[in-house]
């Protein structure tokens, strides 16, 4: 008996040292990051996710955002974040019978035999404002992605539907080149 009461302290010490606290995101580098978990608890993130639509040189710009729960944060030590990520699709004729796709950012790369299922990678701490990165790789054939910092502020909280700002600021661009999604444009969450 005295073996396994032995047996089970060092087993409940173990698995203590690895445990996680589980605290809102919006704590996140307020102090030590080890060791938690950055849990989207007060739903920050929740009138973000969906789809948002937005009209720019006779087409629409769709964005598609969802949540991901507690992803690894590789520069931390057992810590994982809740994230928001997205793609979006440049639509001709959107709603109509003849609804075609410009462009989407959901692609496949032969040359690394992978695809990018997302291109936008943010959070929010607010529920108002959601911040990150975003890359647009619609871009001309053989030029890499242009990346920038994403801001999307919705500007009329509490009412339906919800109407977003959107912009992307500097991030790495190939002289010359420029996005080809919008970089400042009002959004529409429709569903």
């Amino acid at each position: 008996m005295k073996t396994y009461i032995t047996i089970l302290v060092i087993a409940l010490g173990i698995i203590s040292c690895k445990a996680q606290t589980i605290v809102n995101v919006n704590t996140y580098n307020q102090g030590d990051n080890s060791n938690k978990y950055f849990k989207d608890i007060s739903g920050f993130y929740d009138p973000f996710l969906g789809t948002w639509e937005g009209n720019y040189n006779d087409v629409t710009f769709r964005v598609v955002l969802w949540k991901v729960e507690m992803r690894e944060l590789s520069n931390e030590t057992n810590s994982y974040k809740d994230v928001i990520k997205g793609k979006f699709f440049i639509v001709e004729n959107a709603g109509l019978p003849d609804e075609t796709i410009k462009c989407q950012s959901e692609q496949y790369y032969p040359q690394s035999d992978s695809t990018w299922w997302s291109v936008i990678h943010a959070v929010s701490c607010s529920g108002v404002r959601m911040t990150g990165a975003i890359w647009d790789n619609c871009t001309a054939q053989g030029i890499p992605p242009q990346t920038g910092d994403l801001i999307m502020t919705i500007t009329n909280s509490g009412f339906t539907p919800l109407i977003a700002h959107w912009i992307i600021k500097k991030g790495s661009r190939i002289k010359g080149h420029d996005f080809t999604i919008p970089k400042d444009i009002m959004l529409t969450k429709v569903n």
